[in-house]
C-alpha cells in the first residue's frame, strides 16, 4: 500500500464561491460530473451528498477523496487528493480508473465554468477511444487523456483515452446530438 494518494490540481477561471456551488448544488454538478445516463442523479447523490463532509471550501467524500478549493491567480485552485491505494481494499481494482475519472470530471468542471457558465450540457460516452475527425484546440493533456475544444460543438469538449471517449456539447438539439452519436458509432465500427 502506498503512503500517499494521487493529487490532481486544476485552476478554474471563476471565483471560489461559484466553483464551490458546483460541488454543492446537484443541478450544477450535472453540468460537469460524469456524462448523461439514467442513473446520473443517483450517482451524484451517492458521491457528493451521502457520507460527504464539508469544512469551509473543503469537501471529503466517503472519508477518502478530498477536494480543496482556494483562491488563486486567475480564479480558483481545485486540488483533489485521493486516499492512498489500499485504504478501501474492495475498490483497489478500480483505483486507477477512478483517478482517471476524476481527471476527466475536473477538466469538465473547468470547461463548464470557462466556456459555458451556468449552461446545461449534453454528453455522449463510449467505453473506447473514438477517432472523431474534428479540428480543435488542446484544452488539457495528462498521462492517459487528452481534451480538445471543438468549436462546432458549441464549443464543446472532446475527452479521449484508450479506455473511453466523452463528448460534451452545448445548445445541441436532439437531432444534432443523435447525428453526433451516429458519427461516433460509425467511427467505433470503423
Amino acid at each position: 500500500m502506498s503512503d500517499e494518494g494521487v493529487r490532481i490540481e486544476i485552476t478554474v477561471a471563476a471565483p471560489v464561491e461559484e466553483v464551490w456551488r458546483s460541488f454543492r448544488e446537484k443541478e450544477k454538478i450535472r453540468h460537469w460530473h460524469g456524462w448523461d445516463l439514467p442513473e446520473l442523479d443517483a450517482e451524484i447523490d451517492h458521491i457528493y451528498f451521502q457520507n460527504a463532509r464539508e469544512d469551509g471550501t473543503t469537501l471529503v467524500l466517503h472519508g477518502h477523496d478530498t477536494f480543496e478549493l482556494s483562491a488563486a491567480d486567475g480564479g480558483t485552485r481545485v486540488v483533489c487528493t485521493r486516499a492512498p491505494k489500499g485504504t478501501t481494499p474492495e475498490w483497489d481494482e478500480y483505483y486507477d480508473d477512478i483517478t482517471e475519472g476524476w481527471i476527466t470530471f475536473l477538466h469538465q468542471l473547468k470547461f463548464a465554468h470557462e466556456f459555458h457558465p451556468g449552461q446545461a450540457r449534453r454528453t455522449l460516452f463510449w467505453p473506447a477511444e473514438v477517432a472523431f475527425d474534428v479540428d480543435g484546440k488542446t484544452f488539457f493533456e495528462s498521462a492517459n487523456q487528452r481534451g480538445v475544444v471543438v468549436e462546432e460543438w458549441g464549443p464543446g469538449l472532446l475527452v479521449s483515452s484508450a479506455k473511453m471517449t466523452v463528448v460534451t456539447t452545448y445548445g445541441f438539439s436532439d437531432e444534432e446530438l443523435e447525428a453526433l452519436r451516429r458519427r461516433g458509432e460509425a467511427a467505433v465500427a470503423g
